[in-house]
């Protein structure tokens, strides 16, 4: 990551874009603004650490800003913005490859903190500790970000990924739903957010779990993947 990250505001509301960009240009960042879909994809192009995305953008709404830029293979974090409510919103922001989101109205702190945490997320070397763990016929591969069922590859988006290899690399012993928030959401979500519900129901899906036999529900406090 440079010394000045430079970071990219697609926001069409001018106050909300001009009073980020005035906070990332007194915190040492290098700040470009678009204030549509287009020009944002078009500005995407040039070498980035963090586009910051609203959801709800005239001629092309945030969800296919983001499918574009990953469609191009561009790995840079994205940070969504999103006024709606529905938790589905933001599931399908994940989807097409968002890394996490802040509901607007926003704090500016709260903002910054999750940009920060991107941003270190993203340039962490890899540790010593990350390897291949196996369990119930899923193979996952932290270091390459690989997975399979049955030696069949899998298709994930960024946080089923992340969601599965914490379930498999705990396979055998039920984990909490706090531990789960704090370790792939950071702890982003409250307790009684069902974003858990929603990906893991992703998740039985691609990897053939039709009876909730390998991802078990721990009524009231998480979950067991089973070792198999």
């Amino acid at each position: 990551m440079a010394e000045h990250p430079k970071v990219l505001i697609i926001e069409d509301d001018a106050s909300i874009a001009r009073a980020v960009e005035l906070e990332l240009g007194h915190a040492g960042f290098e700040v470009t603004r678009a204030g549509d879909g287009l020009s944002g994809l078009a500005a995407s192009d040039g070498a980035l650490d963090l586009i910051i995305l609203d959801l709800m953008l005239p001629g092309m709404d945030g969800l296919d800003v983001a499918r574009q830029i990953r469609a191009r293979g561009n790995a840079v974090p994205i940070l969504m913005l999103t006024a709606r409510g529905d938790v589905d919103d933001v599931v399908r922001g994940f989807d097409v490859g968002a890394d996490d989101y802040v509901r607007k109205p926003f704090e500016i702190a709260e903002l910054m903190g999750r940009i920060r945490a991107l941003l270190r997320r993203s340039s962490a070397e890899p540790t010593p500790d990350q390897t291949t763990f196996r369990a119930s016929g899923v193979e996952v591969d932290i270091d390459r970000r690989q997975a399979t069922v049955n030696d069949a590859s899998l298709s994930l988006t960024a946080k089923e990924f992340d969601l599965l290899a914490y379930l498999v690399a705990n396979a055998g012993r039920v984990v909490s739903r706090d531990e789960i928030l704090e370790s792939v959401w950071a702890g982003q979500h409250s307790t009684d957010s069902n974003v858990i519900e929603v990906f893991v129901c992703h998740l039985r899906s691609k990897i053939g779990d039709q009876d909730n036999q390998i991802i078990q529900t721990i009524r009231g406090i998480g979950y067991f993947f089973a070792r198999g």
